[in-house]
């Protein structure tokens, strides 16, 4: 009988303790995103206010870190890449402590312009550091980043995983295009630690967060003809989006591309674009999410007039990051605007499939 008694309780333990596990997992989480700081101090040599607004990064990414401060019961902010300029270490240091004033953890995963370039007979050799330096500033709570490693799992809520992903690679100088190649991948060596981690989460939601795209948001992104575009996504996306699908994957946040947010349903896949704070129209963007949908909305982040003016006249006068239809008229400068404000994906839902 005693023995019986035994039984029951401890069977009851064990259903309460999972029942309350359960009632523990994650069922709204709210968190922001931004991408593409491109930090650069302004007494560094050669800031200059451009495409990007070199000199206004800092001002930018400030005051885009102040208003997420601003937004209630939010869990985590993920940063996209691009931290800086071309990984200097005084940049480092200056985005470290910008976002060491959020109120809640961040995660940042590594750029093209987070490793150092490589020089070549019509550069200097270039003041910047490894992408594992760069990476080990980022340690922990801070940043998201684990010792010698450049890219990472977390479990940011209760069965809710974020994978950080290291898509950067040696930035060598390609003279036909006359810069450097922007590209990316996910190395072999990654892809197999990838591997095991959505093996060992498989029964958790599992989001993901990479600088370089695994879709092209642009006709002109699926070639190198218009201006090297190509490099805007992942070299290996397909074998990429093929594993996150294998293992059931909802949902992958990039930057790089410096379009307001959209999103793409891909491979069984939602993958998000974040909009850049360097440049036009210097955006971020709140999410929240249930294990059935996602719901966001884009905010422009606060800066003086003069400073949009600044933006929308250097966004216009550029030619590079115009697309092959949107060509130097005023049809065109609308349908310039209009790839890259994306006004009718300001707010949104998706219900997981």
């Amino acid at each position: 009988m005693r023995k019986k008694k035994i039984f029951y309780v401890i069977t009851f333990i064990i259903l309460i303790l999972f029942i309350t596990s359960l009632s523990f997992a994650f069922d709204r989480v709210k968190f922001a995103a931004i991408s593409d700081p491109h930090i650069s101090i302004p007494q560094q040599k050669g800031v200059s206010d451009g495409f990007k607004l070199g000199l206004k990064t800092v001002m930018l990414t400030e005051n885009a870190v102040a208003e997420i401060n601003k937004v209630p019961d939010l869990k985590f902010v993920l940063v996209g890449g691009d931290l800086t300029q071309d990984a200097e270490p005084w940049n480092i240091d200056e985005l470290r402590r910008i976002l060491d004033a959020l109120k809640v953890p961040y995660y940042v995963v590594l750029g093209n312009h987070d490793l150092s370039l490589v020089p070549h007979e019509k550069k200097d050799q270039p003041m910047s550091l490894s992408k594992y330096s760069v990476a080990g500033a980022f340690i922990g709570r801070s940043g998201g980043m684990v010792p010698g490693m450049t890219y990472y799992a977390h479990e940011v809520a209760k069965d809710l995983v974020l994978i950080g992903l290291d898509t950067s690679r040696a930035q060598v100088f390609v003279p036909e295009a006359n810069l450097n190649d922007y590209g990316g991948r996910v190395d072999v060596g990654q892809m197999r630690w990838l591997e095991s981690m959505l093996k060992k989460n498989r029964k958790k939601t599992i989001i993901v967060l990479t600088h370089h795209s695994m879709v092209p948001w642009h006709e002109a992104d699926k070639s190198k003809e218009h201006n090297f575009w190509r490099w805007f996504w992942m070299d290996n996306a397909e074998e990429v989006r093929a594993l996150l699908k294998k293992y059931g994957v909802r949902v992958v946040f990039s930057g790089h591309r410096h379009i307001s947010t959209r999103y793409q349903y891909v491979d069984d896949i939602y993958h998000f674009i974040t909009p850049a704070v360097s440049t036009y129209p210097m955006r971020y963007v709140v999410y929240e999410m249930t294990p059935k949908e996602l719901s966001w909305e884009v905010k422009n982040i606060p800066a003086p007039q003069e400073v949009w003016d600044l933006a929308k006249k250097n966004f216009l006068a550029n030619k590079w990051w115009r697309g092959p239809d949107h060509p130097e008229s005023p049809e065109g400068d609308q349908k310039y605007l209009e790839f890259y404000e994306s006004p009718q994906t300001m707010k949104g839902k998706i219900t997981f499939k």
